[in-house]
């Protein structure tokens, strides 16, 4: 059995002990969505047997990533984890390694919204108001985003439906006592906001364009991830060859 046929809710000792039975190259990525990515990069490396792993998340990937030394040394794993706010900030030095590979984006949805220029599918108008609403999304964005560096107990995971309900905006926007709006931060998220936004944020305001009563055809974020993934670009590319560099480095003779 595929380890990718394992459901992605097992603990890091279970991940571990599941990894040392294992003989096939394996990719250890973060969740199901990232299978609808990563399952083309599968088949494409079938001839060498790559198994991808779904732990449940991106703190598992690390977690699991901390403990390689427990890990079989005769077989190739490398991990694959979304930047998240290490976009902004840096990754931190001890991540640093050949077998852990992050997204050029904040997470694997920026690099796929990249890769396909899915705003391309938006016609005038809709691009017009499309780009309006992340404007005002990254109002709150940018505040709740200049929180959460300071402490991560602070939510940056808001849906774009309550962000944009005009009820809810004056106490989202709304100052603490003794906070500045940050403005710098607003204006270098919005010179980049495919890269650095959020990702599932950035395709829920594509999507709330993509699938409005009356417009044919309707586009799930699901969906474009898999037509993408299909016909990879750059971004993605990049993370498939370095996974392919991982195994012909361990594997010479391939």
């Amino acid at each position: 059995m595929k380890l990718s046929q394992h459901k992605p809710d097992l603990s890091i000792d279970e991940i571990i002990a599941l990894l040392k039975k294992t003989s096939l190259p394996t990719i250890i990525v973060e969740g199901t969505d990232d299978i609808i990515v990563y399952r083309h990069m599968e088949e494409s490396l079938s001839a060498i047997g790559i198994s991808v792993l779904p732990v449940g998340g991106r703190k598992n990937v690390l977690g699991v990533f901390s403990r390689r030394g427990d890990l079989p040394k005769a077989v190739t794993i490398a991990f694959i984890a979304d930047q998240d706010v290490w976009v902004h900030i840096g990754i931190p030095g001890e991540y640093i390694d050949d077998h852990l590979i992050f997204t050029s984006g904040y997470s694997i949805e920026n690099d796929i919204y990249i890769d396909g220029e899915l705003w391309k599918l938006l016609i005038k108008d809709e691009l017009t108001k499309f780009e309006a609403e992340v404007s005002e999304f990254l109002r709150w964005y940018a505040l709740a985003l200049s929180r959460h560096l300071q402490d991560p107990s602070n939510n940056i995971k808001l849906h774009p439906n309550h962000v944009l309900n005009p009820d809810q905006q004056p106490s989202l926007l709304s100052l603490r006592s003794g906070e500045s709006y940050p403005n710098e931060l607003y204006e270098a998220l919005s010179k980049n906001y495919q890269k650095n936004l959020r990702g599932k944020s950035l395709m829920a305001l594509l999507v709330r364009h993509t699938s409005y009563k009356g417009r044919e055809p309707h586009h799930n974020d699901k969906a474009l991830m898999e037509i993408v993934a299909s016909r990879p670009g750059p971004l993605l590319e990049a993370i498939y060859s370095r996974v392919k560099a991982l195994y012909s480095d361990a594997n010479p003779t391939h």
